[in-house]
């Protein structure tokens, strides 16, 4: 095998064998087993550090390592007939698809690049998807402040078993990874803990948002949803699946089927509710602190929060 892939690189084999063989079969073997391996070793959906590093690992691997070893090895195959005088035009035309395959893996692997700058950030924690958890005076309240990056649950799962009196979780987030975002409601649910918006919630911070016992929104905050792009080639659904079985959560809670249509429909742009939409759906259980200057009167009608000793 070793030799193999040597003389490809070196360009010894002919131009139908390397071309048909080594770029076409076997590109396309690695299309349909390197989604199958990601799934076997439990990182097709990276939700960790780790998982991301396996599979980022495995996607350069394929659009990257491969392509290059395929490419060089087709255009020295077409070197090495070009040099032959009754075989020049093979050997001309070998290089030609071989420059214009070059060019289209260029395409893909700049694509590659700008997806990976985002997986980076989030698994890092950097940029928008930083966060601090911190607890709040008075130690019944945790604030989690930022995006949604790998390990943001960690965190306050960490705080939480050394603030054991807490009762709530605040979340001011535009969101990040939706497997932070599950996983928090998660801890959210094992500790009966009420959820809190005082200025925004989006996209995986509402995953984890409505887990709460009791989920209070700050007259003026707001809540966003949207629906990830769906990157499966085979569906025709709009809804992603990893967020078909989130919809399926939402509407298992409660959440009325107008509403989680009027989320479907919006599709990748970021729907956000008015009040009343979001108290009548059962999103928000109650509304806390006077309604906002240009509140209409369909907003203010919401029911009036408990007192802080019912909060509990």
């Amino acid at each position: 095998m070793t030799s193999y892939i040597g003389r490809h690189w070196r360009g010894d084999l002919s131009p139908g064998v390397t071309w048909w063989v080594n770029c076409v079969a076997f590109s396309a073997l690695l299309w349909w087993m390197v989604p199958r391996l990601a799934i076997a070793g439990n990182f097709g959906y990276p939700d960790t550090l780790g998982k991301y590093g396996a599979s980022f690992a495995l996607q350069f691997f394929q659009i990257a390592l491969v392509p290059l070893w395929q490419m060089v090895g087709l255009w020295r195959s077409g070197e090495r007939k070009a040099a032959m005088p009754d075989r020049w035009r093979i050997g001309r035309a070998t290089q030609v698809i071989a420059f214009v395959f070059t060019t289209l893996i260029a395409m893909r692997v700049l694509v590659f690049g700008a997806e990976q700058v985002i997986g980076a950030r989030v698994a890092l924690a950097l940029g928008p998807y930083a966060y601090t958890v911190s607890l709040l005076p008075g130690g019944r309240e945790i604030l989690l402040r930022g995006g949604l990056g790998f390990g943001a649950s960690e965190a306050v799962s960490r705080l939480l078993a050394a603030n054991p009196q807490v009762r709530r979780l605040r979340l001011e987030s535009g969101g990040g990874a939706l497997s932070e975002g599950t996983r928090l409601r998660a801890v959210i649910l094992s500790r009966g803990l009420d959820t809190y918006i005082a200025t925004e919630c989006s996209s995986a911070c509402v995953s984890a948002y409505i887990g709460g016992r009791f989920r209070y929104l700050q007259r003026g905050a707001r809540i966003g949803v949207h629906l990830p792009r769906n990157w499966d080639a085979f569906s025709t659904s709009p809804v992603a699946w990893v967020y078909r079985s989130e919809l399926a959560y939402f509407s298992k809670r409660g959440l009325p089927d107008w509403f989680l249509a009027n989320w479907i429909r919006t599709g990748q742009k970021f729907w956000h509710p008015t009040e009343f939409q979001l108290v009548t759906s059962g999103l928000v259980t109650f509304l806390r602190g006077a309604p906002p200057p240009l509140a209409t009167q369909s907003t203010s009608r919401a029911k009036a929060p408990p007192s802080e000793a019912s909060e509990g």
